[in-house]
């Protein structure tokens, strides 16, 4: 019965052994030495397709032809004909400023313009005048009928007279070119788009005091969506690889699978 024990537990002791022989031949041959494993191999279908040596680099996408549209003159913002979104066309009433001062600068201008021009006409009245008298006087000094003095009294009239008309018509001058100030500043009050798009900014509100005495104030951005560009810098080391028409293409965060097609524009010469 003992001999049947020892007989039995060697038999257990070879099984364990020469399992325990086989799983470290296994482990080695699958782990220890993964250069004795067969190789696994990837495959797919040849296919002719471009290569491409790609550039990358982060830009803001904006309008490549816009107008921040400014005031020239100073005052308060009276109406806002457009909002953020509107389409609008060359030439288009955008804003208004209040004309009160304009308006009164033109009526003065306009009524000062209107004293010269009478003062032109007596100043010719009496030039019409002064001639007449010159003449008499130098028929009369022909007949011995007068003395040289009032001949010359005459003639210095007469240029006395040319002269007042001269410095009359500087000044009307002068005060045509100041009402056509005073009208250019009273057209200004109304702002006009100048040019055709969409009011993409507004940087000024209805009822707002603008002062252009320094900076012209902008009142909207009119820009034109139609084209638009995207304005990125690009690496030192990538920079001399571009070349103007080459090919380019962007997407943004909201669309990364969609793809807008364009050309390489411009590379500004400053970094």
């Amino acid at each position: 019965m003992q001999a049947g024990k020892t007989r039995f537990s060697f038999a257990l002791f070879l099984t364990l052994a020469g399992g325990l022989l086989l799983a470290t031949v296994l482990a080695w041959f699958l782990w220890l030495e993964p250069q004795n494993r067969p190789p696994d191999y990837l495959t797919a279908e040849v296919q002719r397709n471009d290569i491409e040596d790609n550039i990358t680099a982060l830009g803001t996408l904006g309008p490549l032809d816009y107008v921040d549209v400014g005031t020239q003159v100073s005052g308060q913002l009276m109406r806002l004909h457009v909002e953020l979104g509107d389409r609008v066309e060359e030439g288009q009433l955008l804003a208004e400023i209040d004309p009160t001062l304009y308006l009164a600068r033109v009526e003065a201008s306009t009524a000062q313009l209107e004293n010269l021009q009478a003062q032109l006409a007596d100043r010719e009245a009496q030039h019409t005048l002064a001639r007449l008298q010159a003449e008499r006087q130098q028929n009369l000094i022909a007949l011995d009928a007068t003395s040289q003095e009032s001949v010359e009294s005459a003639e210095a009239t007469l240029r006395s007279a040319k002269a007042q008309i001269a410095a009359i018509k500087a000044q009307i001058r002068q005060t045509e070119s100041t009402l056509r100030g005073d009208q250019a500043d009273l057209d200004y009050t109304r702002i006009h788009a100048p040019m055709t798009g969409t009011v993409v900014q507004q940087l000024a509100n209805q009822g707002q005091t603008l002062n252009a005495n320094q900076t012209a104030p902008v009142v909207v951005q009119v820009a034109d969506l139609s084209t638009m560009t995207v304005r990125t810098q690009v690496s030192e080391a990538d920079i001399s690889r571009l070349e103007v028409g080459m090919p380019a293409y962007f997407s943004t965060l909201g669309r990364p699978d969609r793809r807008w097609e364009g050309t390489l524009r411009q590379i500004l010469p400053t970094p």
